[in-house]
C-alpha cells in the first residue's frame, strides 16, 4: 500500500506516501484501528494513532510517522497497511483518461 518513505522536513519523523491515489474515511479508520492502536485524536482532517510510534493518517492516505528509525518507521507503516488495505476505510482514487466514459455521437 505504501512505497515511498522518506524523512520528514521539519521534525523527528517519516512520511508514508500511497503506491496510487487513495483516500481514506478516517472515522472508519478509527473504528478499526481503535482495538489494535490508542487513539490520540480524531480532528477530521487527520487521525492520530499511537502503536509503536505515534502516526499521523491523511486523508489524502499519507501517513507521518514520528520517529527517527527508518526501520521503525517502514515496520509501523506495514503495519497500518495491512489493518486497512481491503477494508471500507481505503478508497482507491484510480484516475481514469479523458476518454473514459466517452461515447461519440
Amino acid at each position: 500500500m505504501y512505497s515511498i518513505l522518506k524523512p520528514c522536513r521539519t521534525t523527528a519523523a517519516f512520511e508514508a506516501v500511497p503506491r496510487e491515489r487513495l483516500s481514506l474515511d478516517l472515522d472508519r479508520c478509527e473504528e478499526i484501528l481503535g482495538p489494535v492502536c490508542t487513539i490520540v485524536a480524531n480532528a477530521g482532517v487527520l487521525l492520530v494513532v499511537k502503536d509503536r510510534c505515534e502516526v499521523s493518517l491523511h486523508r489524502d492516505g499519507r501517513l507521518v510517522l514520528k520517529t527517527d528509525s527508518e526501520e521503525l518507521a517502514r515496520e509501523q507503516a506495514g503495519r497500518i497497511a495491512n489493518w486497512l488495505e481491503g477494508t471500507p476505510a481505503v478508497k482507491s482514487n484510480r484516475r481514469q483518461g479523458p476518454a473514459a466514459g466517452y461515447r461519440p455521437m
